[in-house]
Formats: structure tokens, C-alpha cells, sequence
């Protein structure tokens, strides 16, 4: 009794302790109280105007980075373990604080100004960004954001970007970054031919200076060269291509919204995409007007990245 009573205590410390990031784990924590009042995936779900998947992947990677049991699943539902009620009494009343909390952005439009650049991919800048920026000044008037589009990586060291929204395997030690998730990859084509064969399709895509890529690795694993009827240096020009008929490509999941004749005609087993980071420099991450701007960026790819995501 006496041991369990510590484990417990060692859990609460570990799930409340400083660690936490406040945007990042409040939107866990979101999934957490939904499934806990509900006790189903679905009835979350519901609750919080999102799906089933998303619910239980946000609940699973909560309890995996604290390294705690919330839940025990059965057939009849999701049911609070002890550590689980112990959690949700810490924290009831959380929802409505941490909503003004956020909300209290809506009072900074006088504080946050100056200039923030911004850069992405085409493709993200074209599917996301628009709507993000038309969003953002909203509650940052004031606030004047250059947006600086291309496949190369502008430094955030020098200065040449203050925030970058792309994809990265790793993080530099100097950046600090927010994980959006894994973007999920597909082989797309303009005709609608699920039943050809894989060794039958004919393949666009990345060029040799992407061979790092996982998506460019399931090519090379996967396709003859005979196959591979053009390479190119642009994501986006192997999609517009696709798009057009020209020949099938691997491509992120969200390239829907850009293509809208897409069709996906196989999905790996395994996983091919890459990670989508919200990146800063450690120098400039707690001025007012990034910190502002990288925690809308959060909010705002949560909300529209999530059905593009690996499960």
C-alpha cells in the first residue's frame, strides 16, 4: 500500500511538474477531460468537434510522454484508472482558466508589433499559411509578417527567418521546436486505376538530392528505374505533374487540397512521410510577438493538420 501510494504521488509530480509545455499538453489535456467525461472515443469526439482517431492518438501520446495509464480500455468504454481520477480532480476547472488564458490573447493587439518572418514549403504555405495570416491579424493588428516561401532553409540563426513551418527528421540542438505530427504520404495518380499493378506504375519524382527522404527511399525501393519516367528538384512540380496525368507520385496526403482530382492508389505499410515542426531560434522564442505567433501557429495546425497525419 505504502509503494503504491509513492508511485502514485511520483505520477502526479511527474504529469504536473514544470516540464509541461502549456499549449502543446492543453490540447492533450483537452482530448483527456473529453474522453474522461464521455468514456467513449466517439462521445469525445463529439464533445470537442473532433474524430475518434485524433482522440485516442492524443490520449495515447499523453500517457506515453509521462509515462502513465489514464485509462483502462474495455469493450464497454474508456474508464479512469486511479491515477486517472487523481489527474482529472487536479485538473477539474482547468478547462475554463486555461480558455481565458488563450482568449487573453485577444487583449495584446496594442502590445504585439514589429516585424516576424515567416517561412515555409510552397506547398504548406499554399494549403495553410494564407488562411493562418488572414487569421493571426485578427488579434496582432500591428504585427507586419513577411513570409518568406521556398524549399531551401532559411536561417534562423542569422536571422534570415525569425519562425519556420516545415518538415525535418531532426532538430538542431539551437532551435527549439514544436512537433505538429507526422505527415502522412500516399502514391496519388489522376486516374482513378487502384487495380494496376505497383511494378506496372509509372513514377515521378524528387531528384538525387533528396535520396535522405523516407518518401524518396520508398521509390528507389520499390520502382524499377525504368519506371521512373522523371525526376525533379520540386515537391510541388511532382504533384502539379501527377495532377495532370503526366504519371503517379508519392506525395504528402494534404496535396488533396491543392489537387483536388487526386487519387490515392496505394499507401505504404509503412511509414514514408516526415515530421512538420513549428521552428525558433532559443534567442527570440519569449519575445512577446513570436511567442504569440508560434502558439496561434500550434493552435491553428492542430485544428487543420490532424486528417493528414500518420495514425
Amino acid at each position: 500500500c505504502i509503494v503504491f501510494k509513492n508511485e502514485l504521488k511520483w505520477t502526479m509530480l511527474n504529469l504536473m511538474r514544470s516540464k509541461m509545455n502549456t499549449v502543446d499538453d492543453w490540447e492533450n489535456i483537452k482530448y483527456f477531460m473529453a474522453l474522461a467525461r464521455t468514456g467513449s472515443l466517439k462521445g469525445a469526439a463529439k464533445l470537442i468537434k473532433s474524430n475518434h482517431t485524433t482522440v485516442y492518438r492524443r490520449v495515447k501520446q499523453f500517457e506515453e510522454l509521462y509515462k502513465v495509464t489514464l485509462f483502462d480500455r474495455t469493450p464497454k468504454g474508456y474508464f479512469l484508472t486511479t491515477q486517472g481520477e487523481q489527474f482529472l480532480k487536479r485538473i477539474t476547472g482547468l478547462d475554463e482558466k486555461m480558455d481565458q488564458i488563450f482568449s487573453s490573447l485577444q487583449g495584446l493587439e496594442d502590445k504585439l508589433s514589429g516585424v516576424i518572418k515567416l517561412t515555409s514549403t510552397p506547398s504548406i504555405a499554399e494549403v495553410f499559411l494564407a488562411e493562418f495570416i488572414s487569421e493571426f491579424k485578427k488579434i496582432a493588428p500591428e504585427v507586419q509578417l513577411e513570409l518568406k516561401v521556398s524549399n531551401r532553409f532559411y536561417s534562423l540563426v542569422d536571422g534570415d527567418a525569425d519562425i519556420a513551418v516545415r518538415p525535418a527528421t531532426q532538430v538542431p540542438d539551437h532551435l527549439i521546436g514544436r512537433n505538429l505530427g507526422k505527415i502522412n504520404f500516399a502514391l496519388f495518380s489522376a486516374k482513378k486505376d487502384t487495380n494496376v499493378l505497383l511494378a506496372n506504375r509509372k513514377i515521378i519524382c524528387l531528384d538525387e538530392n533528396f535520396n535522405h527522404l523516407l518518401s524518396k527511399k520508398w521509390v528507389l525501393n520499390n520502382i524499377s528505374k525504368e519506371n521512373i519516367i522523371l525526376k525533379a528538384d520540386s515537391m510541388n512540380l511532382v504533384g502539379q505533374l501527377c495532377a495532370k496525368g503526366f504519371g503517379d507520385a508519392i506525395l504528402p496526403k494534404y496535396y488533396t487540397l491543392l489537387y483536388r482530382n487526386l487519387n490515392i492508389v496505394y499507401e505504404p505499410e509503412d511509414f514514408v512521410g516526415n515530421n512538420l515542426w513549428i521552428l525558433t531560434h532559443k534567442n527570440v522564442r519569449n519575445l512577446p510577438k513570436i511567442k504569440a505567433c508560434t502558439d496561434f501557429l500550434y493552435q491553428f495546425f492542430q485544428k487543420k493538420i490532424d486528417p493528414y497525419l500518420y495514425e
